[in-house]
């Protein structure tokens, strides 16, 4: 993969105002997956989103970044029970529909 196509964390970090460690300690936590080439970070378009929400939940909720693979995981249930919900809805929608 190019370079170019990647997002250096320096960069990165300059925007959302976060320092380096930061990310570094998330990568560590194998909260998110950076690359490194010829001496320089990166991270993969694909892991923007998650690496932003991650930044959001410590700048605006001070969570700290120890516990924020305890949060992600706990907002990532919760994500997926309101799939779970909104598909039974549906098909209780669907069933009652045709029963009454």
């Amino acid at each position: 993969m190019q370079p170019n196509h990647l997002i250096p964390i320096s960069e990165f970090c300059v925007h959302h105002h976060v320092e380096i460690a930061f990310v570094n300690s998330l990568e560590q936590q194998g909260l998110v997956e950076t690359i490194c080439i010829e001496q320089a970070v990166y991270v993969q378009p694909e892991q923007l989103p998650r690496l932003e929400k991650l930044v959001r939940l410590h700048q605006e909720l001070s969570i700290h970044p120890e516990d924020l693979d305890v949060v992600s995981d706990l907002l990532e249930r919760l994500e997926g029970l309101q799939h779970q919900v909104t598909h039974l809805q549906n098909r209780l929608f669907f069933y009652e529909r045709y029963t009454n």
